[in-house]
């Protein structure tokens, strides 16, 4: 509603005066100046994640409720180690990522020094975790880093 009223303080005084249309304000409510397309409306995630602290204070978990890895546990110490997993891969993408953790329903960041502000970090995180999920791709593939063949991570 908000951007709606933007939209028209913004654009109505470029109009011609004698090319406004005055219409009631209810019909701007019940039907959207611009419609989005139905792929874009069904874009939009819901997913509430908690965080906890651990006792290294350069680490935080994140619990996105959903299962992660149900029977397992999975480190990844550096990027490189990150070639078997989309989401570790993107995490490591995040300016300040030292290392990626995955439990049966959690997440461990850690960052990569304690200067960095876990609350400059986090929004990254989240958004990243949250496209994860999203976009239904496997926790864990069997891809093989290029120049690589056969050396598979296992736990």
């Amino acid at each position: 509603m908000s951007f709606l009223f933007v939209f028209k303080c913004r654009f109505c005084h470029m109009m011609k005066p004698h090319t406004i249309k005055k219409q009631p304000l209810h019909q701007f409510v019940q039907r959207p100046l611009f419609p989005l397309p139905a792929t874009l409306c069904n874009t939009v995630r819901y997913m509430f994640i908690q965080t906890q602290d651990t006792p290294n204070p350069n680490s935080l978990k994140f619990i996105p409720g959903k299962p992660v890895l149900e029977t397992r546990t999975m480190d990844f110490p550096t990027p490189a180690t990150a070639f078997h997993s989309p989401l570790a891969r993107q995490l490591f993408r995040i300016e300040g990522v030292k290392s990626v953790f995955f439990g049966p329903d959690f997440i461990t960041v850690t960052k990569e020094n304690e200067e960095l502000d876990w609350n400059l970090l986090k929004p990254d995180i989240y958004a990243t975790i949250m496209d994860f999920f999203a976009s239904g791709l496997p926790l864990v593939t069997e891809e093989t880093p290029s120049g690589e063949a056969g050396n598979v991570l296992g736990n």
